[in-house]
């Protein structure tokens, strides 16, 4: 499901792809993915992020899931070493 907290999406069509900005809710940094058109439709009516969206990276997937970008996440969950 898309995240609950606001974000700010906005769709611009260009060369077959679909760019969402996608603002983490945490520092508030912008980051721009670039999908295929239809696929966050898709996921957002059910289908798993990781079978339809496939050619994101995992960072990307979860910035569309939680609103968390990968340098917040990692502050949030350090990794054990």
């Amino acid at each position: 499901k898309i995240a609950t907290q606001p974000i700010l999406v906005r769709l611009i069509l260009k060369m077959n792809t679909v760019c969402s900005d996608i603002t983490c809710v945490h520092c508030g940094s912008t980051h721009k993915i670039w999908t295929k058109p239809g696929d966050l439709e898709a996921w957002s009516k059910g289908e798993l992020i990781q079978e339809v969206l496939y050619y994101l990276s995992e960072d990307d997937r979860e910035l569309l899931i939680s609103a968390t970008c990968e340098i917040c996440w990692d502050r949030l969950f350090p990794e054990d070493d």
